[in-house]
């Protein structure tokens, strides 16, 4: 361990804490509360556990998306959507029907357990966001 110890409060965000480990070139960081009392510690193997599926692959992660966000979402018709995905980073990509039905829809992939990066490729047919529209 380094002196002092790197720290990270327990409220940090995965990316905070990957950011930290980076800056100060450590594997490990010491996590603490308000009252810089010890809440455990964190290492980069847990970092990365939150973007790792075991055992599921780039097509199952394609395969959820398209069948549990894509097609079983009331508020949204994605039927010319097509989906890739390539270690973990998501490509959809063809038309929806408004631009916010695209904004939601890379926020819900996203999330998907295994996505790792959206990099987004669709295009709309109306600009909800447009004022007066």
């Amino acid at each position: 361990m380094t002196v002092p110890a790197v720290t990270v409060p327990a409220t940090a965000s995965v990316v905070m804490a990957g950011r930290r480990m980076d800056e100060r070139g450590v594997k490990r960081l010491i996590v603490v509360a308000d009252n810089d009392t010890l809440r455990g510690i964190v290492s980069r193997r847990d970092l990365l556990q939150v973007f790792v599926r075991p055992d599921v692959g780039d097509a199952d992660i394609a395969s959820e998306i398209r069948e549990d966000v894509l097609e079983r979402s009331p508020w949204m018709e994605a039927p010319s959507v097509k989906v890739k995905v390539r270690q973990g980073a998501v490509t959809p990509s063809g038309w929806m029907e408004r631009r916010s039905e695209t904004a939601i829809a890379m926020r819900v992939i996203a999330r998907v357990d295994g996505v790792v990066d959206v990099i987004d490729e669709l295009q709309w047919r109306h600009d909800t966001f447009a004022w007066g529209k």
